[in-house]
C-alpha cells in the first residue's frame, strides 16, 4: 500500500490505468533504447534514449547499478507532463513519467529520462536499463526488456573530505569510500563524529559483506513502513541473513541511533562464529554491558575488531559514530579474508 500511495497522482491516472491493462507487443519496429554519459561537475549523468518510439504517452524505465560506486542523487523526464519521484531500492531505480491532456504521444527519437549519480568509487563501473514500459494515448501498453548495458567512467578522484584531516580515523574512512560500502555527503563533508542510527548501519554491513541487497527479502516489523525506502532492502537483507534482528516489541525502530553494544553483536553474528556464551570480556565497564551483548562484545575485543573508548571501558550504551562504524567494518573485512 505505502508504494501504491506514492504512484496516487491525477496525473498519473492515464499511466495507472495503462498499467493495469494487458501489454501489447510491436508487430514492427520494436523501440530500441540506449544509454549514454554525460559529465555534470563532479556528477554522473546517465541519458536514457529511446528510437523508433510510436504514441508514446508515458512510460516507466528501471535501471540497475553498482551502490558501491555510485550514489543515486536524482532523476527527471525530458517528456513535458509529470512524473512520479524515483523509487530505489537497493541497487534499482524505477522512474516513470506521462503526459497530461489531450495530446499526441512521442514519436521517432526521444531522450525519455537522466537520472543523476554521485560517483562514490573509481574507475569503470556498469549500468543496466532492465525493464521499460511504454504507453500509448490509447493506453495501449508494451512491457520491454531491453538490457541496455552502459560502462560508466568515474574517473580516479581523490576523495579528500573537509572535515576528517588529522582526524584518527582519516585513513580507514578513505579506504572505506573508496571500497563503496559509506560515501560522504553532498557538502564535501563526512561527518565521521556524527552518529549512526540502525537503517543507516544496516546498509553500510550489507554493502561491506557485499550481499545482494533482496528486493523481496520480507520485513514484518511493526514500524516497517517507517523504515526509509533506500534502506529497506538493506535492512530485510540483512534480517534474512541473520545478521540483525529487531525489539522485544517486534519493532525495528530505523531512526534511533545504534551503540556500540548493539553494533559488536551484529559484527560477530556477520563473521558466523560460534558464540560462547560464558565468555567474559575484561572492560573494565563490564557490568554495564547487556548479558545478552557480552560475550559478542568479548569475542569481537579478543578478535581485535572492536576497540574500548579508553580507560580500558566499552561504552556499551554509547551510540556508535560514523568513524567508529567503518573502523569496525574494516576489520570485520580484513578477518574475513
Amino acid at each position: 500500500m505505502k508504494k501504491c500511495k506514492r504512484f496516487m497522482s491525477a496525473g498519473l491516472i492515464v499511466l495507472l490505468l495503462a498499467m493495469a491493462l494487458p501489454s501489447f507487443a510491436f508487430a514492427a519496429d520494436t523501440p530500441v533504447f540506449a544509454l549514454t554519459q554525460e559529465k555534470s561537475d563532479k556528477d554522473i549523468k546517465i541519458v536514457v534514449t529511446a528510437d523508433k518510439l510510436t504514441d508514446m504517452y508515458a512510460y516507466e524505465v528501471k535501471l540497475s547499478f553498482d551502490a558501491k560506486k555510485l550514489r543515486f542523487k536524482s532523476a527527471s523526464s525530458s517528456i513535458a507532463g509529470f512524473s512520479i519521484s524515483p523509487i530505489v531500492e537497493g541497487n534499482q531505480i524505477m522512474f516513470a513519467a506521462t503526459k497530461i491532456g489531450n495530446k499526441a504521444g512521442e514519436n521517432g527519437k526521444s531522450v525519455l529520462s537522466s537520472f543523476l549519480f554521485e560517483p562514490i568509487g573509481n574507475g569503470d563501473t556498469e549500468v543496466l536499463l532492465t525493464d521499460a514500459k511504454l504507453v500509448k494515448s490509447t493506453l495501449d501498453s508494451s512491457t520491454l526488456k531491453p538490457n541496455v548495458k552502459l560502462t560508466a567512467n568515474l574517473g580516479n578522484s581523490a576523495f579528500s573530505f573537509k572535515d576528517i584531516a588529522g582526524h584518527w580515523a582519516k585513513g580507514s574512512i578513505e579506504r572505506a569510500v573508496n571500497l563503496g560500502f559509506v560515501n560522504g555527503y553532498t557538502d564535501g563533508t563526512f561527518k565521521p563524529n556524527a552518529e549512526v542510527t540502525r537503517a543507516e548501519f544496516a546498509a553500510m554491513l550489507v554493502r561491506a559483506l557485499d550481499l545482494k541487497a533482496d528486493l523481496a527479502a520480507d520485513i514484518s516489523f511493526k514500524d516497517a513502513g517507517s523504515i526509509p525506502s533506500w534502506a529497506s532492502a538493506f535492512v530485510g537483507t540483512a534480517v534474512k541473513a541473520g545478521i540483525i534482528t529487531g525489539y522485544e516489541d517486534n519493532t525495528f525502530r530505523p531512526s534511533k541511533p545504534i551503540n556500540r553494544a548493539e553494533i559488536a553483536v551484529m559484527v560477530v553474528r556477520a563473521l558466523e562464529w560460534k558464540v560462547d556464551q560464558a565468555k567474559k570480556s575484561s572492560f573494565a565497564d563490564r557490568s554495564q554491558i547487556p548479558a545478552w551483548a557480552e560475550p559478542f562484545v568479548a569475542m569481537a575485543a579478543e578478535a581485535g575488531i572492536i576497540k574500548g573508548r579508553g580507560e580500558n571501558k566499552f561504552a556499551p550504551s554509547a551510540n556508535a559514530t560514523r568513524a567508529e562504524a567503518v573502523t569496525l567494518l574494516l576489520a570485520l573485512i580484513d578477518s574475513k579474508q
